[in-house]
């Protein structure tokens, strides 16, 4: 089974509150992009959940490709479970903001439900993804979405067919260490439906990002000088917003060659 496990950006993300579980309130809207890692899972002799990728740093247990395929295997209580090998090529930047780890999730949990036979439904599969991480139930949905409480209550909503360049400055951020860092202001602004669309772009985090990585500083001044800029997530992928393909590509002569970047469009669904 080869799956394509797709890339996000956040238009727009706003933090809350603090929660009693550790975890933050957020308001958002998870935009799919068609930038893709492929995942392949195939049946092997043995009885191990087997794990290999071109990204050595993916290379270890605490991998959520992994995580995932454990947390199923441990759900659905079978006895006998055939063994797989999951193979993971990265193209997504990891710690980027764009969701990469969530989406690998997911996928294997959509997945290996086929592989196995397990015959969830959908609800616990969102279930054991939000037990995974917070961005993982958005993927497992599988529709770009509003997205409230912890990121894991959605409106499906979908907004026009757009463009984004993507720069990477291959600056991975931990998003752990982003909300650890992040201190709750005493007026906090609320996103809807209704008022989502007057702040696209908005992140708040996006000046706690700027005082710890002067790149991205400078990564959103280049972009806002000539067109737009954000950021996406937690960091460090910077993203502009264009009408058509056209717009994006000739954007990218404002961009110096050393970083990475991409230019992809918006999808509604997985």
């Amino acid at each position: 089974m080869i799956l394509n496990s797709p890339a996000k950006l956040n238009l727009f993300l706003n933090i809350v509150s603090k929660r009693d579980d550790g975890y933050h309130n957020i308001e958002t809207y998870f935009q799919f992009i068609n930038l893709y890692d492929q995942i392949t899972i195939r049946k092997i002799r043995g009885n191990e959940i087997k794990f290999s990728t071109n990204s050595k740093s993916l290379l270890g247990k605490d991998n959520l490709c992994l995580k995932a395929a454990f947390a199923l295997k441990d759900y659905v209580k079978k006895k006998s479970l055939p063994a797989v090998l999951i193979d993971l090529k990265k193209k997504i930047p990891i710690g980027g903001g764009l969701g990469g780890g969530s989406s690998n999730a997911a996928s294997v949990l959509l997945g290996l439900n086929k592989i196995w036979d397990c015959n969830l439904k959908k609800n616990e599969l969102l279930k054991l993804g939000s037990q995974l991480g917070s961005d993982v139930p958005v993927f497992v949905n599988g529709f770009s979405a509003y997205a409230e409480g912890t990121g894991n209550k959605f409106i499906k909503y979908d907004f026009e067919k757009k463009y984004f360049l993507i720069i990477n400055p291959g600056i991975q951020v931990s998003s752990k260490m982003m909300y650890k860092k992040f201190k709750i202001k005493d007026c906090i602004k609320r996103i809807n439906l209704d008022n989502m669309h007057q702040n696209i772009g908005f992140n708040s985090f996006e000046s706690l990002l700027c005082e710890n990585y002067s790149e991205i500083k400078k990564i959103l001044d280049i972009l806002r000088n000539y067109d737009n800029g954000y950021v996406s997530g937690s960091g460090g992928c910077i993203f502009s917003i264009f009408d058509t393909e056209r717009q994006a590509i000739d954007s990218l002569k404002n961009i110096p060659k050393k970083y990475q970047t991409y230019i992809v469009h918006s999808l509604k669904k997985i």
